[in-house]
């Protein structure tokens, strides 16, 4: 119980002005939102995860 997992998490924000049409992006942020977590992926018990977080700009 001495262990702590340090997993990270990205926050994906569409750009207004890009190359990509907007249904892309936004379609991409979906799917990237339903993937499942590495915690529960390696069935880590959530009181010994520490996440940290970011947000990317597409």
């Amino acid at each position: 119980m001495a262990t702590s997992f340090f997993l990270g998490r990205e926050t994906l924000i569409p750009r207004l002005c890009s190359e990509i049409p907007l249904w892309r992006e936004q379609l991409f942020i979906a799917m990237f939102h339903n993937a499942g977590s590495a915690a529960s992926f390696f069935k880590i018990p959530p009181n010994r995860v520490v996440e940290m977080k970011t947000q990317v700009v597409l």
